[in-house]
């Protein structure tokens, strides 16, 4: 079967499962009739006792794609029930956005689903160190609001020789005088309002500086991570160290003796530590600096080697299972994950009502044993388990296995789950 028709099959059974658990609300009466095969009129009827039944249910609401479909009033087929031009269908809803990604010009996705000017905030963490006579530059950011920005230092004096330039947030200049003094900088959109932070700046008068600020750019757990720290004065080249006896690194990463902390980071929290830097000159100078880095979590995920995405729902393709008449042949299996702590913790959850009378005997058969950590052990021995969802009234082929839905959740103090749904194929999927 190939991926284009396998993408139907599948959004029609999401349709099907959206029959069972779609919020039931009730479409605008106008709509017009869909591009899906099932829904041009014909009543879809299910083989399973030879008894008609409906092929969902009245009114209820589902996506297919990004395309909005509700079941007509004598629940023969889903027909196709535009949203507005800019808005797409999820869960059942127009629109415009499921993450600040689908907004433009720095808009900001809500827990509607609708985009809206993000808040107005400073978002530089932090000033960097510098060194008397030597070039210094740091570029404020802002997020949010009407820009353009204005930007003013409204409390505190800065070192002779810097300026904050009012337009573009630029804090440069080469510095004439040493300072370690906290300064208060305020942005100000075009509407008035206004966000202010508070920096620590320090300015010295003689030998080496680390002048990369801190805290650091966050992390995640699981992804490369790579930051490089500077210095002023001394004599390059620089020689980087950690202090062994302020703090650690998070896991995965190493710092280089030129300076660069890489890796992929395994773990999360927030860390802090130590940095010194050596020069070249003879007496050799040094200078330490603490540094902090938070590392968060990815999102939990349910992932899968062969997967299909239905933009509403995913589903995992697991490894081929041999099913033969009182031969056990063993099957492996490993349900994966990324994201969240780990360990993960999973575990079968029925499936809707609905889509049980559609999918006979749904769920892991007999023989079987899904584990806590996600393997599968056993065997099948009878044939007559196996599953054949009957796709005629789409002019589809038929697919054949074992579908059933598990529900992952993470370690966490307060735990993330995510539900996927599985097919244990008994003839490949997919294909040229």
């Amino acid at each position: 079967m190939s991926r284009f028709r396998l993408v139907h099959v599948l959004s029609f059974l999401v349709l099907l499962l959206l029959a069972a658990c779609g919020d039931g609300s009730t479409a605008a009466t106008s709509t017009t009739a869909g591009d899906l095969d099932a829904s041009n009129g014909d009543s879809a009827t299910l083989a399973a006792d030879a008894t008609p039944v409906q092929a969902c249910t009245p009114n209820v609401i589902g996506c297919s794609g990004k395309d909005r479909y509700i079941c007509a009033q004598d629940g023969s087929a889903f027909v196709k029930d535009p949203c507005d031009p800019g808005l797409f269908c999820d869960n059942g809803k127009c629109i415009a956005c499921l993450t600040d990604k689908d907004c433009s010009n720095g808009m900001i996705c809500t827990a509607d689903g609708l985009c809206q000017n993000n808040p107005l905030k400073l978002t530089t963490d932090a000033l960097a160190s510098g060194l008397v006579g030597a070039p210094y530059k740091v570029d404020l950011t802002a997020t949010g609001g009407a820009p353009p920005y204005v930007w003013t230092v409204i409390k505190g004096t800065l070192a002779a020789g810097l300026t904050l330039d009012s337009a573009s947030g630029s804090l440069a200049g080469t510095p004439t005088a040493g300072m370690d003094a906290t300064i208060t900088i305020e942005v100000r959109d075009q509407t008035g309002t206004t966000d202010s932070k508070d920096f620590p700046l320090k300015i010295i008068d003689n030998g080496i500086v680390i002048t990369t600020a801190s805290p650091l750019k966050g992390g995640t757990d699981g992804a490369a991570y790579t930051v490089t720290f500077a210095a002023q004065g001394g004599t390059a080249p620089y020689f980087w160290g950690l202090s062994p006896t302020s703090g650690a690194l998070p896991g995965g990463l190493t710092l280089s003796s030129s300076g660069t902390l890489a890796g992929t980071i395994s773990g999360d929290g927030a860390f802090g530590f130590d940095i010194k830097v050596f020069d070249n000159g003879s007496p050799t100078l040094s200078a330490s600096k603490h540094f902090d880095l938070t590392v968060a979590l990815a999102p939990l995920d349910i992932v899968g080697t062969q997967q299909v995405d239905l933009f509403i729902a995913k589903l995992i393709v697991l490894p081929l299972i041999v099913v033969a008449q009182a031969i056990p042949v063993p099957y492996s299996a490993q349900l994966q994950a990324t994201g969240g702590k780990k360990p993960y913790h999973w575990k079968e959850v029925p499936m809707p009502s609905f889509v049980k009378s559609f999918i006979k005997n749904s769920g892991i058969p007999a023989g079987l044993t899904l584990q806590d950590d996600g393997t599968f052990s056993g065997a099948v021995t009878d044939p007559s388990l196996v599953v054949t969802v009957d796709l005629s009234i789409l002019k589809l082929p038929s697919v054949s296995g074992f579908f059933f839905s598990a529900t992952v959740t993470d370690s966490e103090a307060t735990p993330q789950t995510k539900t996927g749904l599985f097919v244990m194929p008994t003839v490949p999927i997919g294909g040229p």
